[in-house]
């Protein structure tokens, strides 16, 4: 195959460890030469494949390809509340350290967070904190919850504090492929979002996401929210249902090309995953040679499927993040902070109403929004490792 036509193996010197790079080739082009050949780029017959081949991915009985996982959310809690869930003033459980979209979305739409502690080392919420803010506030409605970079909280725990009236959404952005004591992430929640952004674990050409549910009501109104609020029920003929409106609907569909690359891509999961597991216990013994850092905690029942690999500097170490950063960045290294660690100290957050148990003190967010950061784990080939581990082990060795 023509080398211009597929991803391009990773190179000394120039080319940087980057925090994901898109594995493609044939079966991508393939499937986008359908869509080219078919002549329409809206939804159609390969969306559906796409959307079959998640429902047989992660075993949720209904999913809906939209144009990003933050659509995804947003769409996921208009159905709740098209559903009675949940009014405008309500409140929702949210943790303070997570990607801004997981939130904002529910801010928009007029809820209020109730901004919970992350448990130490997890990045992910303390399931302590969702009992006893279920017990402060018993009026809150739900929790949207995200398993940030991959990684899982106690669902069991979780689960219980919520109880069978509070919805519950998965923020499932990071970690597709993971599973809790058995179960498929995004089987927990009423309402499950993925993404394929492109640093993701599988990528609808760039961009793109997926809503699911269990609950076939829901997934009624999810498609219709999707598609400008269109009626889908059975009835009239077509051309006249083309026009008649279920609900206040959005456009947040996937087009056609994105649901080739996507389909594609999918087929490679369980691989992805499985080298991204293995990347992961590599670095695990990497970094845990050194006692500079506080490595990723991960709980009893748990099988992350990992985004990247998180670590904190310890203020014990004999330099800070920013020193590492910077050294990491100077060799060619994709660096990045742990997203907010601390939500509530960033401008549009600040502005807006929100609730805690803590009188709005963080000290385990403001230790993740100090003095962590995350860096690509995502099963590189192994001549990419060796200069990446060399980079990093240099450092600690040198330090």
């Amino acid at each position: 195959m023509d080398q211009t036509l597929a991803w391009k193996p990773w190179e000394k010197p120039g080319d940087r460890h980057l925090i994901n790079r898109i594995q493609w080739g044939k079966p991508e082009v393939a499937n986008l030469e359908r869509v080219l050949q078919a002549d329409w780029f809206g939804y159609g017959d390969i969306n559906e494949e796409f959307e079959k081949a998640l429902v047989d991915s992660t075993g949720i009985s209904y999913v809906h390809l939209t144009n990003s996982g933050s659509a995804a959310i947003e769409n996921g809690l208009l159905a709740l509340k098209a559903d009675g869930r949940w009014q405008p003033g309500d409140k929702v459980i949210h943790p303070v350290t997570t990607f801004a979209t997981s939130i904002s979305s529910a801010i928009n739409l007029g809820m209020q967070p109730i901004f919970i502690e992350t448990q130490p080392g997890t990045y992910v919420a303390d399931p302590e904190q969702v009992i006893a803010a279920v017990e402060r506030f018993p009026e809150a409605r739900g929790m949207v919850l995200p398993h940030l970079l991959g990684n899982i909280p106690d669902m069991d725990k979780i689960k219980r504090a919520l109880g069978p009236h509070r919805f519950l959404i998965e923020d499932s952005c990071d970690t597709m492929g993971g599973m809790y004591d058995g179960k498929g992430i995004g089987t927990f929640g009423d309402v499950t979002a993925f993404s394929f952004y492109g640093s993701h674990h599988i990528t609808a050409g760039g961009v793109g996401g997926a809503v699911a549910t269990n609950d076939q009501r829901l997934q009624v109104l999810l498609k219709s929210l999707i598609f400008w609020g269109r009626d889908f029920r059975p009835g009239d003929a077509d051309f006249l249902k083309r026009y008649t409106y279920e609900t206040l609907g959005t456009d947040s569909q996937m087009t056609g090309i994105q649901a080739a690359f996507g389909l594609a891509q999918i087929a490679k999961l369980p691989t992805y995953v499985q080298e991204r597991a293995k990347q992961f216990s590599e670095m695990t013994e990497l970094f845990g040679k050194s006692d500079y850092f506080d490595l990723p905690v991960i709980h009893p029942k748990a099988q992350p499927s990992w985004f990247s690999y998180p670590v904190t500097v310890k203020t014990s170490a004999p330099f800070d993040r920013s020193a590492f950063a910077k050294y990491l960045t100077s060799k060619g290294v994709e660096v990045r902070p742990v997203m907010c660690g601390n939500i509530t100290l960033q401008k549009p957050f600040a502005r807006v109403p929100w609730h805690s148990l803590t009188g709005g003190k963080f000290p385990i967010g403001d230790s993740v929004e100090e003095r962590a950061l995350f860096v690509p784990c995502w099963g590189m080939p192994e001549d990419q490792k060796a200069d990446y581990y060399g980079i990093v082990r240099d450092y600690i060795q040198r330090s």
